[in-house]
Protein backbone atom coordinates (compact mmCIF):
# COMPACT_ATOMS: atom_id res chain seq x y z
CA UNK A 1 0.00 0.00 0.00
CA UNK A 2 1.13 3.54 -0.67
CA UNK A 3 0.12 7.11 -0.07
CA UNK A 4 0.06 9.21 -3.24
CA UNK A 5 0.85 12.88 -2.68
CA UNK A 6 0.36 15.37 -5.53
CA UNK A 7 1.95 18.83 -5.61
CA UNK A 8 2.03 21.43 -8.39
CA UNK A 9 4.78 23.09 -10.36
CA UNK A 10 5.20 26.92 -10.26
CA UNK A 11 2.63 29.00 -12.17
CA UNK A 12 1.80 32.57 -13.14
CA UNK A 13 3.92 35.01 -11.08
CA UNK A 14 4.80 32.40 -8.45
CA UNK A 15 8.22 31.07 -9.41
CA UNK A 16 8.28 28.64 -6.49
CA UNK A 17 5.37 26.49 -5.37
CA UNK A 18 5.36 25.23 -1.78
CA UNK A 19 3.12 22.31 -2.76
CA UNK A 20 5.94 21.03 -4.98
CA UNK A 21 8.49 21.49 -2.21
CA UNK A 22 6.28 19.64 0.29
CA UNK A 23 5.63 16.72 -2.08
CA UNK A 24 9.35 16.45 -2.82
CA UNK A 25 10.29 16.63 0.86
CA UNK A 26 7.87 13.83 1.81
CA UNK A 27 8.54 11.63 -1.24
CA UNK A 28 10.02 8.31 -0.14
CA UNK A 29 9.15 8.79 3.53
CA UNK A 30 7.11 6.30 5.53
CA UNK A 31 3.95 7.16 7.45
CA UNK A 32 2.40 4.45 9.61
CA UNK A 33 4.24 1.84 7.51
CA UNK A 34 2.87 3.30 4.26
CA UNK A 35 5.35 4.63 1.69
CA UNK A 36 4.69 8.14 0.40
CA UNK A 37 5.05 8.76 -3.33
CA UNK A 38 5.31 12.44 -4.24
CA UNK A 39 4.29 13.39 -7.78
CA UNK A 40 4.45 16.89 -9.27
CA UNK A 41 1.55 17.91 -11.51
CA UNK A 42 1.88 20.34 -14.42
CA UNK A 43 -0.29 23.44 -14.19
CA UNK A 44 -2.04 22.50 -17.42
CA UNK A 45 -5.69 21.55 -17.75
CA UNK A 46 -5.06 19.21 -20.66
CA UNK A 47 -2.48 17.09 -18.83
CA UNK A 48 -3.48 16.67 -15.21
CA UNK A 49 -6.42 14.29 -15.63
CA UNK A 50 -4.46 11.61 -17.50
CA UNK A 51 -1.58 11.85 -15.03
CA UNK A 52 -3.79 11.62 -11.94
CA UNK A 53 -5.88 8.77 -13.36
CA UNK A 54 -2.78 6.84 -14.47
CA UNK A 55 -0.95 7.19 -11.14
CA UNK A 56 -3.98 6.14 -9.08
CA UNK A 57 -4.66 3.17 -11.37
CA UNK A 58 -1.01 2.07 -11.24
CA UNK A 59 -0.41 2.53 -7.50
CA UNK A 60 -3.90 1.89 -6.09
CA UNK A 61 -2.98 4.00 -3.03
CA UNK A 62 -4.85 3.79 0.23
CA UNK A 63 -4.83 7.62 0.28
CA UNK A 64 -4.45 10.15 -2.53
CA UNK A 65 -3.90 13.68 -1.28
CA UNK A 66 -3.46 16.76 -3.44
CA UNK A 67 -1.72 19.90 -2.21
CA UNK A 68 -1.89 23.33 -3.78
CA UNK A 69 -0.88 26.85 -2.87
CA UNK A 70 -3.55 29.46 -2.18
CA UNK A 71 -1.74 32.83 -2.24
CA UNK A 72 -3.45 35.14 0.22
CA UNK A 73 -4.51 32.46 2.68
CA UNK A 74 -2.72 32.52 6.02
CA UNK A 75 -3.57 29.01 7.23
CA UNK A 76 -3.50 25.41 6.04
CA UNK A 77 -6.99 24.81 4.65
CA UNK A 78 -8.32 21.27 4.09
CA UNK A 79 -10.96 21.36 1.36
CA UNK A 80 -14.43 19.90 1.87
CA UNK A 81 -15.83 19.80 -1.68
CA UNK A 82 -14.74 19.89 -5.31
CA UNK A 83 -17.10 21.31 -7.92
CA UNK A 84 -17.53 20.11 -11.50
CA UNK A 85 -16.59 23.48 -12.98
CA UNK A 86 -13.64 25.11 -14.73
CA UNK A 87 -13.21 28.88 -14.86
CA UNK A 88 -10.03 30.90 -15.01
CA UNK A 89 -9.32 34.57 -15.60
CA UNK A 90 -5.65 33.70 -16.09
CA UNK A 91 -4.43 30.98 -18.41
CA UNK A 92 -2.65 27.86 -17.21
CA UNK A 93 1.04 27.32 -18.00
CA UNK A 94 0.07 26.50 -21.60
CA UNK A 95 -2.14 29.60 -21.87
CA UNK A 96 -5.39 27.62 -21.69
CA UNK A 97 -8.47 29.24 -20.13
CA UNK A 98 -11.98 27.98 -19.43
CA UNK A 99 -15.26 29.86 -18.97
CA UNK A 100 -17.50 27.57 -16.99
CA UNK A 101 -17.10 24.19 -18.66
CA UNK A 102 -17.54 20.98 -16.67
CA UNK A 103 -14.52 18.93 -15.63
CA UNK A 104 -16.50 15.73 -16.23
CA UNK A 105 -19.57 16.14 -18.48
CA UNK A 106 -21.07 12.97 -16.99
CA UNK A 107 -20.00 13.59 -13.40
CA UNK A 108 -21.75 14.96 -10.34
CA UNK A 109 -21.93 18.72 -9.87
CA UNK A 110 -19.96 18.41 -6.63
CA UNK A 111 -18.10 15.69 -4.74
CA UNK A 112 -17.36 15.72 -1.02
CA UNK A 113 -14.05 14.36 0.23
CA UNK A 114 -14.22 11.26 2.44
CA UNK A 115 -11.42 12.66 4.63
CA UNK A 116 -12.67 13.97 8.01
CA UNK A 117 -11.57 17.53 7.31
CA UNK A 118 -13.46 19.08 10.23
CA UNK A 119 -11.62 16.89 12.73
CA UNK A 120 -8.38 17.38 10.81
CA UNK A 121 -8.63 21.16 11.23
CA UNK A 122 -9.06 20.70 14.99
CA UNK A 123 -6.06 18.36 15.14
CA UNK A 124 -3.77 20.76 13.30
CA UNK A 125 -4.77 23.68 15.50
CA UNK A 126 -4.27 21.58 18.63
CA UNK A 127 -0.73 20.89 17.43
CA UNK A 128 0.07 24.56 16.93
CA UNK A 129 -0.42 24.60 13.15
CA UNK A 130 -2.87 27.31 12.02
CA UNK A 131 -5.70 25.67 10.06
CA UNK A 132 -9.30 26.27 9.05
CA UNK A 133 -11.92 24.52 6.95
CA UNK A 134 -12.36 25.64 3.35
CA UNK A 135 -15.60 25.17 1.43
CA UNK A 136 -14.16 26.30 -1.90
CA UNK A 137 -11.12 25.02 -3.75
CA UNK A 138 -11.74 27.69 -6.38
CA UNK A 139 -12.23 26.95 -10.07
CA UNK A 140 -8.62 26.72 -11.28
CA UNK A 141 -6.28 23.72 -11.42
CA UNK A 142 -6.50 22.83 -7.71
CA UNK A 143 -10.25 22.30 -7.82
CA UNK A 144 -9.82 20.42 -11.08
CA UNK A 145 -7.25 18.08 -9.53
CA UNK A 146 -9.34 17.62 -6.39
CA UNK A 147 -12.42 16.61 -8.38
CA UNK A 148 -10.46 14.00 -10.32
CA UNK A 149 -8.68 12.70 -7.21
CA UNK A 150 -11.93 12.13 -5.33
CA UNK A 151 -13.70 10.66 -8.37
CA UNK A 152 -10.87 8.19 -8.98
CA UNK A 153 -10.42 7.30 -5.30
CA UNK A 154 -14.07 6.25 -5.18
CA UNK A 155 -13.41 3.65 -7.87
CA UNK A 156 -10.93 1.88 -5.59
CA UNK A 157 -12.78 2.46 -2.31
CA UNK A 158 -9.85 4.53 -1.10
CA UNK A 159 -9.41 7.97 0.43
CA UNK A 160 -9.05 11.13 -1.59
CA UNK A 161 -8.83 14.82 -0.76
CA UNK A 162 -7.05 18.12 -1.15
CA UNK A 163 -5.34 20.64 1.13
CA UNK A 164 -4.38 24.22 0.32
CA UNK A 165 -1.33 25.82 1.91
CA UNK A 166 -0.12 29.44 2.09
CA UNK A 167 2.95 30.75 0.35
CA UNK A 168 6.17 29.79 2.11
CA UNK A 169 7.95 32.53 4.05
CA UNK A 170 11.20 32.50 2.10
CA UNK A 171 9.34 33.21 -1.13
CA UNK A 172 6.82 35.66 0.33
CA UNK A 173 9.74 37.74 1.60
CA UNK A 174 10.80 38.31 -2.02
CA UNK A 175 7.38 39.51 -3.18
CA UNK A 176 7.10 43.27 -3.24
CA UNK A 177 3.74 43.46 -1.46
CA UNK A 178 2.28 42.27 1.85
CA UNK A 179 1.07 38.67 1.62
CA UNK A 180 0.36 35.99 4.25
CA UNK A 181 2.85 33.14 4.55
CA UNK A 182 3.91 30.18 6.67
CA UNK A 183 7.26 28.48 7.17
CA UNK A 184 7.91 25.53 4.87
CA UNK A 185 8.89 23.37 7.84
CA UNK A 186 5.53 24.04 9.51
CA UNK A 187 3.65 23.14 6.33
CA UNK A 188 5.62 19.91 5.86
CA UNK A 189 4.88 18.99 9.47
CA UNK A 190 1.22 19.85 8.93
CA UNK A 191 0.86 17.68 5.83
CA UNK A 192 2.70 14.79 7.48
CA UNK A 193 0.50 15.06 10.56
CA UNK A 194 -2.57 15.22 8.29
CA UNK A 195 -1.62 11.99 6.54
CA UNK A 196 -0.96 10.25 9.86
CA UNK A 197 -4.38 11.34 11.15
CA UNK A 198 -6.20 10.30 7.97
CA UNK A 199 -4.55 6.86 7.89
CA UNK A 200 -5.23 6.29 11.59
CA UNK A 201 -8.92 6.96 11.01
CA UNK A 202 -9.20 5.39 7.55
CA UNK A 203 -11.67 2.62 8.39
CA UNK A 204 -14.37 5.04 9.51
CA UNK A 205 -13.92 7.16 6.39
CA UNK A 206 -14.26 4.58 3.64
CA UNK A 207 -17.90 5.35 2.85
CA UNK A 208 -19.28 7.49 0.05
CA UNK A 209 -22.49 9.37 -0.51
Amino acid sequence: MTVLLFGFEPFLEYKENPSQLIAEALNGSTILKEEVKGVILPVEYEKIEDLIVTKIREMKPILTLGIGVAPGRAKITPEKIAINYKYSREGDNAGKKYKGEKIDPLGQDGIFTNIPVEDLVDLLNENGIPAELSLSAGSYLCNNAMYIIIREARKYNSLGGFIHVPLHESYAARIQRPIPSMSLDTMIRGIRLSMEFILTNKKENLTFS
